[in-house]
């Protein structure tokens, strides 16, 4: 099962591209923006096995994640968000993503991955250094998900 990062928070996830609501521009000092790295020893992932490792650049106007699987085999995706409305994942099959920020530290995300469904939510620390991605939802097969996923600012 893929974790995510997103990821984001994102992440993740999870984020930087989120337009503000209110003016529907985007926010001129994103604190998501950047490049994040999973801190898999302080992460937490159920179902697991945890990724040997997950990389996410927040742009401007694009987020890119790029992870190793427990198994070694790769994954790249990216996506590129718009307030309102689901992005698609370049990358993955049958996958999307609707992203709303919340406030300049906190981003919300409702995924969809073919018949899963998972919602995210980062928050960053108020240093802008550290950032925790939570994901609940259920696997394609049913299977709870609850990740909680600590990304540290490059």
């Amino acid at each position: 099962m893929k974790s995510l990062a997103v990821a984001l928070l994102a992440l993740v996830p999870l984020a930087a591209g989120a337009q503000d609501t209110q003016k529907g521009t985007k926010p001129e000092n994103d604190r998501f923006q950047g490049t994040w790295k999973l801190d898999v020893a302080k992460s937490k992932f159920s179902p697991g096995p945890a990724p040997q490792s997950v990389t996410v650049t927040i742009g401007s106007d694009k987020v890119t994640v790029d992870e190793v699987h427990a198994d070694g085999k790769t994954e790249n995706w990216s996506y590129t968000p718009s307030p309102g409305t689901e992005a698609t994942i370049t990358g993955m099959d049958n996958a999307s993503v609707l992203e709303k920020r919340v406030n300049d530290r906190t981003i919300e995300h409702n995924w969809k991955f073919g018949n899963s469904t998972m919602q995210g939510r980062g928050v960053l620390s108020r240093d802008g250094k550290r950032m925790t991605y939570t994901l609940t939802g259920t696997t394609p097969d049913g299977k709870p998900v609850h990740n909680v996923e600590i990304y540290e600012k490059q």
